[in-house]
């Protein structure tokens, strides 16, 4: 039975528990056919103290039937390593607000069964709350054979472990072929230093989705989970340096987060919350580009730039065949050229899906998420800064972020003047511009303003952007539309075509009376803030 901090009756049953330390661990999936070759690139033989250890693992994953553990953001295994075994538990939200590092407690056990009591004092309260009184129960199992190595480096310490094996949900298995690097003294920096240096021996992929997640996947037969933004966790008297830090490890990883989903495709909201988290990103480098005239912040938000753009086609065809087709199909059931559509339009789908997949496992974006994590890492922005910058980078972030949004406050207004004239090209404008205040919004708005007015402008902003989305989706689907009305296709998928051109000139009519509305709306919430 699990057992809770306020139960536990033994007072002898944390022997051999240590306190939650911060594991600082950097994760890159290789290529099979690779592995033995990255691993021994002369960047990590230079470095390493002797040819190191092999063993065997094996580890089993415990939950309660609904998963409340995972679902509260915890893991729970225990692993057998030659005769003895451990248990541990680790938290999957990462601490500090930094990209590499998360809570995990440990303690050795008697068998493969877990014994909460054991950690009990240590564990925090809110795992006690998602356990609960339910039963734990196994979901899963890893098979891995680790080779690990000492690594020292001028300025850290490192164990390298070589993991290669397969995780184990019934009769379904996938395999694991993975490099973790494990901060154990020195520089966090040393980590992506070392991974950088192994890119130029051999493809390889910085990831958080863990082996838990992957086991979870398996278990329920589920594509990889997509990742929205996480709300701002930023108040208080927090100086900019620290906004700018934070707002960019969020991004990151929101990105990271979402390319398992984006690369398996089966949920085509994988790749939309990936250019979501490309296009926040572009946004905060601007930002900070502007304040510190930082040459390697423009190099980045191009580089996210490029990255969102292969990703377009994808999308778009997504949204077509999601949620553009299906109400038109269902409406016009006498059309028969919809099948026809829908089966050229897959195959668009496809070929963007190849387009996005390509440029996930090109070199040139595995070395940007790199360099772009050293950088916010290594705070690489204060770098030959003005007096000005400098000053302002140490001084309270709310200064800066009441000019950042009144600023962009006031480019909406007037990109949206005159709202019912607007031209598409305008309306376009508009909307682009809408989208950089909703960004920067999410990050600075709790420093500037709270209560119920901030929630109203958030709330009529997002409704905003959700609306010229939607008006930006028509102008979208008459172009994906000519590239499907092709001289080659059948009369009937010509048909279909303009069965939808037809449904959404009246959509249109419709989209506009409820922009304008929407627009009023956003116009009168007004600014929560002052200055």
């Amino acid at each position: 039975m699990p057992a809770s901090a306020e139960t536990l009756d033994d007072p002898g049953a944390e022997a051999g528990a240590r306190a939650a330390p911060t594991e600082i661990e950097l994760k890159l999936v290789v290529p099979a056919a690779r592995l033995a070759e990255i691993a021994c690139a002369p960047v990590i033989e230079r470095h390493a103290r002797n040819a190191g250890t092999v063993r065997r693992l094996n580890s089993v994953y415990y939950d309660t039937p609904d998963r409340s553990l995972w679902e509260a953001g915890f893991t729970l295994r225990v692993r057998s390593k030659g005769s003895a075994c451990t248990m541990t538990v680790k938290s999957t939200a990462p601490v500090n607000g930094g990209l590499l590092g998360r809570s995990e407690w440990e303690a050795p056990v008697p068998d493969m069964q877990p014994r909460i009591e054991v950690l009990a004092p240590h564990l925090p309260k809110a795992f006690f709350a998602a356990l609960g009184a339910a039963p734990l129960e196994p979901m899963f199992s890893t098979e891995v054979r680790r080779r690990t190595r000492k690594l020292d480096l001028p300025d850290a310490v490192i164990e390298l472990a070589v993991d290669e094996g397969r995780v184990v949900a019934g009769a379904a298995s996938e395999p694991i072929c993975e490099l973790e690097f494990e901060l154990e003294s020195g520089a966090a920096s040393a980590l992506y230093d070392l991974a950088l240096g192994l890119l130029d021996h051999g493809p390889a992929e910085l990831s958080v989705h863990s082996k838990a997640a992957r086991g979870f996947d398996l278990a329920l037969g589920r594509p990889p989970a997509y990742a929205k933004a996480k709300k701002s966790a930023l108040r208080g008297r927090v100086v900019l340096d620290d906004v700018f830090a934070a707002m960019l490890v969020d991004a990151l990883l929101h990105f990271v987060r979402n390319k398992p989903a984006a690369v398996d495709g089966r949920h085509p909201e994988g790749v939309h919350q990936l250019r979501v988290a490309l296009r926040r990103m572009r946004a905060i480098l601007k930002l900070l580009g502007k304040l510190t005239d930082s040459s390697e912040a423009g190099a980045f938000a191009d580089e996210a730039r490029w990255l969102a753009s292969a990703h377009g086609d994808a999308r778009e065809w997504d949204v077509f065949l999601a949620e553009t087709v299906p109400p038109v199909a269902s409406a016009c059931p006498e059309i028969a050229g919809f099948a026809v559509l829908q089966a050229a339009a897959e195959r668009l789908r496809a070929e963007g899906y190849d387009k996005a997949r390509a440029a996930l496992a090109d070199r040139r974006a595995q070395r940007f998420q790199l360099l772009l994590a050293r950088w916010i890492e290594c705070r690489g922005w204060r770098a030959e800064l003005s007096d000005k910058a400098r000053a302002a980078l140490a001084a309270p972030a709310t200064d800066h972020a009441l000019a950042v949004l009144t600023r962009q406050h006031r480019k909406v207004l007037a990109k949206g003047r005159h709202f019912d004239r607007l031209e598409p090209e305008a309306r376009h404008e508009l909307r682009l511009a809408v989208k950089k205040l909703r960004y920067v919004t999410d990050f600075l708005l709790p420093l500037c303003a709270r209560g119920k007015r901030a929630k109203r402008y958030a709330k009529t902003l997002s409704a905003l952007q959700d609306g010229l989305g939607r008006y930006n989706d028509v102008a979208v689907t008459a172009a994906l539309l000519d590239r499907l009305a092709v001289p080659e296709t059948p009369a009937a998928g010509h048909e279909a075509c303009g069965a939808i051109r037809g449904w959404q000139a009246r959509d249109l009519a419709d989209l506009e009376a409820g922009l304008r509305a929407l627009w009023d709306a956003f116009r009168a919430a007004g600014r929560p803030w002052t200055g």
